[in-house]
């Protein structure tokens, strides 16, 4: 190396995400040779596709994705945090090399370049696009030398079989409402889609009523498959949910990017960050016979006025009628107001498994308790389903009753 450059400020921003010295190897050349090839591209302000045109941060994240499979964060303040500081002496083809503005006040860096070799970066600039800089023979890049990062190894998705499962849908389009891959995602119904695929556990359909439930986690104590909350996104309050897969990252349906990879680390979500959860002990009472029956019934079964069988569909009643009769023999009367005499009343402190469970409306309604504020019951527009009694806007307020049938 012949330049020696000086580190002007930067100190590095500490994270949960930040990889140690031991940790960091270097780079390979294919994003290197990636870089080369797009010497000319244009720029093009916001830009992060050679067919439009990149900016800084635009290229550098594009060359590493589509080269070496490592997701970087979209903003140079951001990818900056990632990796491990250098000295300029020691850097190497693959490194990136960050550079400050002489008119920003604030200390941090503003443009990111990827090191080439003998003192050479390739970058993007306003006039010429894509370009290879000598920065030893250029004054201007110079004085504006920030500092140099090596990013870790090749980032490794977590084996843990629900993380798995939820990236088969990174790319889905982002949908508000939406949580079916065939149509889209929005943030609440992309996980919830995901944990009942994966692993049979029906959450909360809102991101508000998913942070309600399941066990809340220090960020320290985070592991794949926990839930990440963020607030005053787009309303105030918890308003977004992502699901983190290890190494900082999280997996979240964005509003402007689909199914995507983020940082915990990005400025937009640690400002935004609310908590974390655990929700995979949510799962349904299956050990219970009445609930394993009943849970085979959720979205297979419609709901038909006078049905009491799932060939032809059920009614409120008759299919608390019918699934008793199935697992335990007995045969409880047609209607709910026959239903709630028939057993012994319990607290709803007291709730087991197995329990009937009543709410109140035109008439009363009863459902079957299958354990963590759950209930297994059918509605006129969805048939049999699962609803979480304490989150839910309907229902939570229309908890009358519960009953303990004995054989």
């Amino acid at each position: 190396m012949k330049w020696k450059g000086m580190l002007i400020g930067g100190c590095a921003l500490v994270g949960l995400m930040f990889m140690s010295h031991s940790e960091v190897s270097a780079q390979t050349a294919s994003p290197l040779e990636k870089a080369e090839k797009l010497i000319g591209t244009p720029y093009h302000k916001g830009g992060t596709d050679p067919k439009t045109g990149f900016d800084a941060s635009g290229f550098i994240q594009y060359v590493y994705k589509t080269s070496d499979a490592f997701d970087l964060p979209r903003k140079v303040i951001d990818q900056y945090q990632i990796g491990a500081k250098v000295s300029w002496d020691k850097a190497k083809p693959g490194d990136l090399v960050y550079f400050r503005s002489l008119e920003e006040k604030k200390d941090i860096p503003t443009h990111v370049a990827l090191y080439a070799g003998d003192d050479q970066v390739i970058h993007i600039t306003l006039s010429q696009g894509v370009v290879k800089t000598d920065v030893s023979k250029s004054k201007y890049w110079t004085n504006r030398f920030y500092a140099v990062k090596r990013l870790p190894g090749k980032q490794e998705i977590s084996d843990d079989r629900l993380v798995k499962d939820a990236m088969k849908y990174v790319g889905i389009p982002y949908v508000f409402g939406a949580a079916d891959p065939k149509v889209g995602f929005d943030c609440s119904g992309f996980l919830q889609y995901v944990f009942e695929k994966s692993l049979g556990i029906y959450l909360p359909r809102s991101a508000e009523q998913q942070w309600m439930v399941g066990e809340k986690v220090a960020l320290a104590d985070i592991r794949p498959g926990d839930f990440v909350f963020f607030s005053n996104t787009y309303k105030p309050g918890i308003s977004h949910v992502g699901m983190y897969i290890g190494g900082g990252r999280f997996i979240h349906a964005s509003r402007s990017e689909s199914v995507t990879i983020s940082y915990l680390s990005e400025s937009y979500w640690r400002e935004k960050w609310t908590g974390a959860k655990r929700l995979t002990e949510l799962k349904l009472a299956k050990e219970d016979p009445i609930v394993s029956k009943a849970a085979t019934y959720i979205g297979e079964v419609p709901y038909v006025k006078g049905g009491t069988n799932p060939e032809k569909g059920f009614d409120t009643a008759g299919f608390t009628q019918y699934v008793y009769r199935k697992v335990l023999g007995i045969e409880l009367p047609r209607y709910a107001s026959g239903q709630v005499k028939a057993g012994t009343t319990v607290k709803r402190s007291e709730l087991k498994p197995g329990d009937l469970v009543f709410f109140s409306g035109t008439s009363l309604m009863p459902a079957i308790y299958a354990g963590s504020n759950q209930v297994i019951h059918v509605t006129v527009s969805k048939g049999v389903v699962i609803t979480n009694m304490k989150t839910s806007t309907y229902w939570k307020d229309k908890y009358e009753t519960a009953v303990r049938i004995k054989k």
